[in-house]
């Protein structure tokens, strides 16, 4: 009996401890105060700020790259739930649905090449790359201080073989 009264005295100030801790935690992060980097928010504040990724400028070249992936994923997530959206329905046609998942699986393909192809690009030493795939023709972009001849061919067999895609039909454009 006096064992379960150690057991339970224990687990009741293992407790109070733990609230005593988490209060204390939350007394000072009630404490800080964050402030918006002024900067950063003068475009939104003044209204000048562009909703169209297209006519965004970018200091920093990173920041293409960030940015571009970040609306990319986006819109791949609008589409798939549209797809899903489809699919799930039972309004929607056999065939529709179908045509719906077919048109699913292909973005998965693609979303998964693309990740294949900028990853090695990375892991091959490039700061950093893109992959645009169409039907029938793919786009790199890379940025990289310099590409060479070797590099051109090198990325186009790459990018040739795990898209299906033609090597010549494989564009490369370097950003500096």
């Amino acid at each position: 009996m006096n064992s379960k009264k150690v057991w339970a005295f224990s687990i009741f100030l293992v407790a109070l401890v733990t609230i005593l801790f988490v209060a204390g935690v939350e007394k000072e992060m009630s404490k800080i105060e964050m402030f918006p980097d002024e900067e950063l928010l003068k475009p939104i504040l003044s209204g000048e700020f562009n909703e169209d990724p297209s006519q965004w400028k970018f200091d920093d070249t990173h920041a293409f790259f960030v940015e571009y992936r970040l609306e990319r994923d986006r819109v791949r997530g609008q589409e798939m739930e549209m797809l899903n959206d489809m699919i799930n329905n039972s309004q929607v046609g056999t065939e529709a649905r179908r045509e719906a998942e077919m048109q699913l699986l292909n973005l998965v393909d693609m979303m998964e090449k693309e990740l294949i192809v900028e990853n090695l690009l990375k892991a091959q030493g490039y700061s950093d790359a893109i992959l645009f795939v169409r039907k029938g023709a793919s786009t790199v972009m890379i940025h990289a201080e310099q590409l060479g001849e070797d590099d051109f061919l090198r990325v186009s067999e790459m990018v040739s073989a795990i898209t299906g895609v033609a090597r010549e039909q494989v564009q490369i454009i370097q950003q500096t």
